[in-house]
């Protein structure tokens, strides 16, 4: 919904379909529901195209205290595997993200949860994670070795986008 306020696009449907992500982002913020990295990242894409930017600025204030409090993200380099962190049995434990994986861009509202020096920790980890070949590995649980090749692309190309946004060269 993000990406479509933020490139005015308009259908009927775009009212329902934002207070809805309103709705979810309140209950991310307010802590009524579980919280997942991925929908803190989907939160985040959200809130950083939503028209209402004084509403969105105060909701990304909230889930930033929240994701803060909760360490849903990792401020430096993270671990290979979550393995301390409970996790929901349907999500398992996995790979969490870190700073440069939510605030994609220093104009995101996420970047406001971190301190300088946390960003630049994770964006040193991105450009240290680039492989032999120059891809990126993707950091999402994989199922199978085909859904890694699949996801190594996308992986690349975040990565890519996220240190150009920052101004990082490789």
């Amino acid at each position: 919904m993000g990406l479509l306020h933020r490139n005015e696009v308009w259908h009927a449907w775009l009212f329902r379909a934002t207070d809805f992500c309103w709705a979810a982002v309140a209950a991310l913020a307010e802590g009524g529901a579980v919280t997942r990295p991925y929908e803190v990242g989907a939160a985040v894409a959200f809130l950083d195209g939503a028209p209402d930017r004084a509403r969105a600025e105060a909701a990304a204030e909230r889930l930033g205290r929240r994701v803060r409090e909760e360490r849903l993200v990792v401020p430096g380099p993270a671990p290979e595997r979550v393995e301390d962190r409970p996790q929901p049995p349907e999500q398992g434990p996995g790979v969490p993200l870190q700073v440069h994986d939510i605030a994609r861009t220093p104009g995101s509202l996420a970047r406001r949860w971190f301190t300088d020096a946390e960003v630049e920790r994770s964006l040193d980890s991105l450009v240290a994670a680039q492989q032999e070949d120059g891809g990126w590995p993707p950091h999402r649980r994989s199922w199978t070795p085909g859904a890694t090749l699949e996801w190594r692309s996308v992986a690349t190309i975040e990565a890519l986008l996220t240190l150009r946004a920052y101004g990082r060269r490789i």
